[in-house]
């Protein structure tokens, strides 16, 4: 699940040109004309989370179902934007799936930035038990807003929009041009299709703020560094027969591994290899920015197949898919070789894996982004998010980790520095009921409007 939480990496002022005195009468404008504007904004979150945009690549899902959707969202935040002096240009490697980029030129002299959020989502977990038996209702309820991407993360997207519009209706002109980012593909990986796509086409910035949502541990967290992972398939054979083979196979004085052999009950042998070695990530797998025990092996998929369809068979073949966690410290070619020479000593101890070697197909890679806490963009984020939210107890952390995988990790590796900070929590994204508090998208909002004004600077 994703989450953010402390980093015990202490934060520390950096007073220099590049930060900005807004002035009380400065935040002030912006928040009035946020306030104003925020009904708006809500409305437009409501037809966004209303417009099904689910990634036409999730496992099981028809393209042609839902194929078009990220761009009609896209296009509902152009037309909001228009209205504030925003162009909107498209990319689009699949023709079908745009990427909206929204753009606001500067004055000149100032420091540009943009900010970046996917539009598409996952498919939703047993639709009949949403509120009103819809996954996309847009329902509001209780100060919460409720929709598949409520949280994960078009909220974020209209906390940016709102933010951009009330800089304009307040009549403030930015020196560094602003650019907005509503991008396809992001739940699948497919940043060549989306954010690597935008980046290379020519847009961008001197840096970027991702609106995922960070409200754990505490509302709109700053977040500077996130867990790389892998997709990791073992594939394990075995020596299908009948299932009366097995005694001969398992017994001594029995034929052995010439009467049959159990893919399944070797895979388990893998598992409980690498559940040693987790235990052992555990102690010497750490970062200051990271709890104890994040960084792992997740077994997600476990499937066995007889190769013919029956149960009277001892299985051909068995794969374990998992998800590991590393940590930004490390290199993660390392991890691969550390988890591949740990199979294969676990291999050697049997007399059919020893022979028959499981193969390790390294199917994804997400990298990390790890931005210095005391970059003057986190430090804006910091500053302002203290001035919106009030300064947090001494001694408490003011920047977290991102305990996930988003698309800030390929804008880090075009050299850019990103941090993560938005609206919601994502102990409820991709879940049933997923919502997003409204409250908290004003109060991203405020944030990133002095964050925008403090960056790039006032003709």
């Amino acid at each position: 699940m994703k989450a953010s939480v402390e980093t015990n990496t202490p934060w520390e002022p950096n007073m220099d040109e590049t930060t900005l005195e807004l002035g009380t009468d400065r935040t002030s404008m912006l928040d009035t004309q946020i306030d104003a504007l925020a009904a708006n904004a809500v409305a437009l979150l409501q037809r966004l989370v209303k417009t099904n945009s689910v990634n036409p690549l999730f496992p099981g899902i028809r393209r042609n179902d839902v194929v078009g959707g990220e761009t009609a969202c896209g296009q509902l935040l152009s037309n909001y934007l228009g209205a504030f002096g925003f162009v909107s240009e498209t990319v689009a490697p699949d023709p079908q799936r745009a990427n909206t980029v929204l753009r606001k030129a500067g004055a000149g002299g100032g420091r540009s930035l943009f900010i970046n959020g996917h539009v598409d989502t996952v498919a939703p977990f047993r639709p009949s038990e949403w509120i009103e038996g819809n996954p996309w209702s847009g329902a509001i309820r209780d100060g919460n807003l409720y929709g598949l991407g409520a949280t994960d993360m078009k909220s974020g997207l209209v906390a940016a929009a709102l933010a951009a519009a009330a800089i304009e209706a307040a009549g403030l002109r930015l020196k560094g041009e602003l650019q907005i980012h509503a991008v396809v593909g992001e739940e699948t990986m497919s940043h060549e299709l989306g954010t690597t796509a935008v980046l290379e086409a020519g847009f961008g910035g001197d840096a970027a703020i991702v609106v995922e949502p960070t409200s754990q541990p505490r509302p709109l967290s700053v977040t500077s560094v996130s867990a790389g992972n892998f997709n990791l398939q073992i594939d394990v054979k075995g020596y299908g027969t009948h299932s009366g083979n097995r005694g001969p196979s398992i017994r001594a004085g029995g034929e052995g591994n010439a009467a049959g052999v159990n893919a399944v009950e070797k895979a388990i042998l893998v598992l409980q290899a690498l559940q040693l070695l987790e235990q052992e990530w555990g102690i010497n797998k750490s970062h200051p920015a990271f709890p104890a025990g994040i960084f792992s092996m997740a077994p997600g998929v476990f499937h066995g197949d007889a190769g013919v369809p029956s149960v009277g068979y001892l299985a051909e073949a068995a794969t374990i898919g998992y998800l590991v966690w590393y940590p930004p410290n490390e290199k993660p070619e390392d991890i691969q070789a550390e988890i591949e020479r740990h199979v294969h000593h676990a291999a050697q101890l049997d007399s059919w894996l020893r022979h028959n070697p499981p193969v390790l197909r390294w199917e994804s890679h997400w990298p990390v982004f790890d931005t210095p806490v005391d970059h003057p963009l986190v430090h804006s984020l910091v500053t302002d998010r203290a001035d919106v939210l009030g300064a947090l107890p001494e001694g408490v952390p003011q920047v977290h980790s991102f305990n996930a995988v988003c698309d800030a990790a390929f804008i880090a590796k075009k050299a850019i520095p990103v941090a993560t900070m938005g609206p919601g929590d994502l102990r409820h994204a991709h879940a049933v009921n997923e919502f997003v508090r409204l409250s908290e998208i004003r109060d991203c909002a405020r944030i990133l409007a002095r964050t925008m004004v403090r960056w790039c600077g006032v003709a």
